[in-house]
């Protein structure tokens, strides 16, 4: 009995003293092993607070992190000749000569029984605005619906394969397949690029698709996002590649793109001779005219300069818009008196003609361009000069020159953050 009693005492003390070493190691887990990141005083910032390791790679499985996808609506005749839509987002370039696009489908979905009895299909492009059809085209089937009767979109029949595309649709591609492969859930339909289409409206002067004017629509972890801001050409950052360790920063990152554009903006007063289409004044008008305004009165005009005398002319006159020799175009913010009736004697035209200009400003960096604030009003003899030349009427007083082009890269933003000139009360 006493060996019996002296087993469970052991046995006991055993357990508990293994209880202790467990709950001590629980405990040390949840503290962190590196300093924790500070957080910046600028509360606009995305800051990480995160105690992780950088590089330390947590397994997920085997999960589809692969980003971004496409979100391509494939189209299809079936054998009866009506046509179809589905998104696509196992997809993607798989060759280069011939250019050939792949197009992975369940066997399941009506364009897979589509293409395997055709042999052709057409990827068209969205571009962000026409999200809500791409949804549409991927959550239903053609076997219950007709999608275009029901989306309102145009099939148009294809001009070299036995396919439809989408009119509205910015870039549409019409492809042959030239051979499939049974993967296992999907079959990959290997189509070679016969032709390529794309809105006139979505290129450059060069003939080349415009990014920023055709804003493609992308899909990952079961959302759509729109493309993103440009960052670098190829090959224009190979010179910064030193051999250092490279070492991610989580702590400057921006909430939202506006806040990123605005702390982005810079004065640029160093421009490449890359023309700036009519499209890309637009949209940047289109912003200015969104600016604030005292009871909506809106007494601005706007003057867009393209001709290169002009430009010239005035750059020459103007002290501190030399770099209009630079520039591809220019946008003279000018107050409308007529508009701005009343309240023209309490200046209230400035005000909404300097909204309106920061407007421009920020519109120009959000797609890649860059422009410099340059001050007509109130220099009598800055003003003579931009009134002569542009020969505006009396009611129109010039603000500013803005030069607009596209940036070398030898300006960049400062950071005007001051906490000293904030007073709390």
């Amino acid at each position: 009995m006493q060996k019996s009693k002296f087993l469970n005492i052991i046995l006991a003390a055993t357990v508990l003293v293994m209880a202790i070493l467990l709950s001590t190691k629980d405990d040390s887990s949840d503290k962190p092993t590196t300093t924790p990141a500070v957080k910046s005083e600028n509360a606009q910032l995305t800051t990480s607070d995160s105690t992780m390791v950088p590089f330390k790679k947590i397994s997920l499985g085997v999960k589809t992190e692969v980003y971004p996808k496409p979100a391509f609506v494939i189209g299809s005749y079936d054998k009866e000749g009506k046509p179809n839509i589905m998104t696509a987002a196992w997809a993607g370039i798989c060759n280069s000569d011939p250019l050939s696009i792949a197009v992975s489908m369940r066997p399941a979905t009506y364009s897979y029984g589509n293409l395997t009895e055709t042999k052709s299909f057409t990827v068209n492009i969205p571009s962000a605005e026409l999200a809500k059809y791409v949804d549409y085209a991927g959550r239903l089937s053609g076997k219950d619906v007709d999608k275009f009767k029901e989306t309102g979109l145009t099939p148009v029949k294809g001009e070299f394969v036995n396919a439809p595309y989408v009119k509205e649709f910015p870039i549409v591609i019409e492809c042959e397949v030239t051979a499939f492969h049974d993967l296992g859930s999907h079959r990959q339909f290997i189509g070679k690029v016969i032709d390529v289409k794309a809105d006139e409206a979505i290129l450059n002067a060069d003939g080349r698709v415009n990014v920023n004017l055709l804003n493609p629509l992308i899909y990952g972890g079961g959302n759509y996002y729109e493309t993103g801001r440009f960052l670098a050409k190829v090959g224009e950052s190979l010179d910064e590649i030193d051999g250092k360790p490279f070492v991610p920063d989580y702590s400057q990152k921006y909430a939202n793109d506006a806040l990123e554009v605005i702390h982005s903006r810079k004065s640029v007063r160093h421009f490449t001779d890359q023309p700036v289409s009519k499209q890309q004044i637009e949209t940047i008008l289109r912003a200015g005219m969104a600016a604030p305004t005292a009871v909506n009165r809106q007494p601005w005009a706007f003057y867009v300069v393209t001709e290169r005398e002009t430009l010239d002319a005035l750059g020459e006159q103007l002290p501190y818009a030399k770099m209009l020799h630079q520039a591809q175009a220019a946008i003279v913010v000018c107050g409308d008196m007529e508009k701005a009736g009343n309240l023209k004697d309490k200046g209230y035209w400035v005000q909404d003609c300097s909204a309106a200009t920061e407007n421009i400003l920020l519109a120009v960096e959000s797609i890649g361009l860059g422009a410099v604030w340059t001050a007509s009003y109130p220099y009598d003899d800055r003003t003579k000069v931009v009134i002569k030349e542009l020969n505006l009427p009396g009611k129109h007083v010039p603000l500013n020159v803005i030069p607009i082009g596209y940036p070398t890269g030898e300006d960049v933003p400062k950071d005007k953050w001051k906490p000293g000139n904030i007073i709390w009360r």
